[in-house]
């Protein structure tokens, strides 16, 4: 019997390999391919209010300096509307959990008071490649897991964790032929002793994903959710 272990199944930005990322189109695409969980990046609009979007620019406007009644005037693809984050948690709250990538610049506050007046602490992941991002989430709400994202193949993983009080490490490998390969029995039990979950982002190769499934991963990220299997 094929040794598999269950793990959450992540749509990346949502089903971004059929819809225009990030929007609500795709959450809604992702929901209905069975996806437990979507990944969202977030930034800040002018008014502060968290918007759910992955570059700081669109159309070469920064975001952080747009309005949101500007930023209702972009289409995004398939005439979508950037979202807001309370837009995207109306979307997916009670049907989908939640992976929020934190990406513009002071995120970490207004992102925790909408999910604390949603009343998702249980259903969401704080993450971000900025391991001080990270840390100050788990100041402000330490019962909501944290993600330390990175693209590293060679450093001290269990220490970059630490240094951001992360419960995840979400490992980018996506730039590497088989992401498998890096997965080795000794990192994953490091990893387990030291009470770290390890995620894999994304994937989208059948082959590499059950391979990548046979090691006790927390949760893989994909741009096609429906091809985790």
């Amino acid at each position: 019997m094929e040794n598999r272990h269950k793990y959450l199944k992540i749509a990346h930005r949502g089903a971004s390999g059929y819809e225009p990322n990030n929007t609500i189109r795709a959450f809604e695409k992702a929901i209905n391919m069975g996806a437990d969980m979507i990944e969202l990046d977030v930034h800040l609009c002018q008014e502060k209010i968290p918007v759910v979007i992955h570059d700081s620019k669109v159309q070469g406007n920064l975001i952080e300096e747009l309005t949101i009644l500007e930023l209702e005037q972009f289409d995004v693809g398939k005439g979508e509307r950037i979202p807001t984050l309370q837009q995207a948690i109306d979307c997916v709250k009670g049907r989908c959990k939640l992976y929020i990538e934190l990406k513009g610049n002071n995120t970490v506050q207004p992102t925790i008071d909408l999910i604390n007046k949603n009343k998702m602490d249980d259903e969401i992941i704080i993450g971000s490649f900025d391991r001080r991002k990270v840390r100050h989430a788990k100041e402000i709400a330490p019962h909501i897991l944290g993600s330390i994202l990175t693209g590293e193949m060679d450093i001290d993983f269990v220490s970059l964790a630490k240094s951001a009080k992360a419960d995840i490490i979400h490992f980018c490998w996506e730039r590497h032929p088989f992401p498998h390969i890096l997965l080795t029995n000794e990192l994953m039990e490091t990893c387990a002793r030291s009470g770290l979950q390890v995620m894999i982002w994304h994937e989208e190769r059948p082959e590499e994903i059950r391979k990548i499934i046979q090691h006790n991963i927390a949760g893989i990220a994909s741009n096609f959710p429906d091809m985790l299997i």
